[in-house]
């Protein structure tokens, strides 16, 4: 009898070593990004106002909330985009409410989400983790203090490898992209103990540079290890949306032929995006 229970005893110890095992090798395995956007992840009130005068249209947008004065000790984040338009233009941007705009009116909306948010100095550390490549662009807030956070925005989708920035812009530029655009400021973090700039600017690209009728746009940037990365989508017409960042990283990857290979869909970001990208980054090396 004594035999049995101790059997039985050894058997629920292996049971419990075996539970704890997995349980730490679940841990090990999860993506070290979803940890971390977990930890970053924050529900705030969104305020936007659209005003037009002097030529030039305005919106701003402010963000205000309990869990960010928790996490961050600011009372509000905000960021301003100013883009010079005529009057014909604004009235194809924004056919119902143009007028308002042009009569001095302030369009305002209002409404909550869910967003990550970091501070300059905290950045994802994606150079320490397989593949060792950005995952998502970044938006430039401001606190009230003038201290910069960034917001996750879209996703890296296309990676170069073997060629310059020169070299990459010089195809799309000879399929017709412009290489300026009118579009919001998006940045990666690149570090500066192996080189890096930092958080730094993309250089953008489009098939129009306003888009009124819809466009393909991508942001480019060179990263320490010289591989070149890109956030690729396609916008629909103004007002600007995304509708699609598979079909931009599709559009873009099909300027490339020899001397350049393809391998589409080729590195796993974990950028997901339900309908709209599928959390492949396609490379394109020579």
């Amino acid at each position: 009898m004594t035999m049995r229970w101790k059997l039985l005893g050894v058997l629920l110890l292996s049971l419990l070593v075996l539970s704890s095992f997995s349980l730490v090798s679940a841990n090990k395995t999860q993506d070290p990004w979803e940890e971390w956007a977990k930890e970053h992840t924050l529900r705030v009130l969104v305020v936007e106002e659209l005003t037009y005068k002097n030529g030039e249209l305005v919106k701003q947008v402010e963000y205000t909330g309990n869990e960010l004065n928790a996490k961050f000790g600011v009372r509000k984040l905000s960021r301003i985009e100013k883009t010079k338009v005529d009057r014909k233009t604004l009235e194809k941007l924004y056919p119902l409410k143009a007028q308002a705009l042009i009569a001095g009116k302030v369009i305002r909306k209002v409404y909550y989400k869910t967003t990550v948010i970091t501070t300059s100095d905290d950045p994802f550390p994606w150079w320490e983790y397989y593949p060792y490549l950005p995952r998502w662009t970044w938006k430039v807030w401001y606190d009230e203090f003038s201290i910069p956070h960034y917001e996750k925005a879209d996703p890296v989708n296309l990676v170069w490898e073997g060629g310059t920035k020169s070299e990459v812009k010089i195809v799309l530029d000879n399929a017709g992209w412009y290489d300026w655009a009118v579009a919001s400021d998006q940045h990666i973090y690149d570090p500066p103990q192996y080189g890096g700039g930092g958080w730094e600017e993309g250089d953008d690209m489009a098939t129009r540079w306003l888009g009124l009728q819809g466009r393909y746009h991508i942001r480019l940037w060179v990263i320490y290890n010289g591989k070149i990365i890109g956030s690729a989508h396609h916008d629909t017409s103004a007002p600007h949306e995304v509708d699609t960042f598979e079909g931009g990283e599709d559009e873009v990857a099909s300027y490339y032929g020899s001397p350049w290979f393809v391998n589409e869909d080729w590195i796993y970001l974990d950028n997901k995006i339900s309908g709209k990208n599928d959390g492949y980054a396609t490379v394109i090396w020579k």
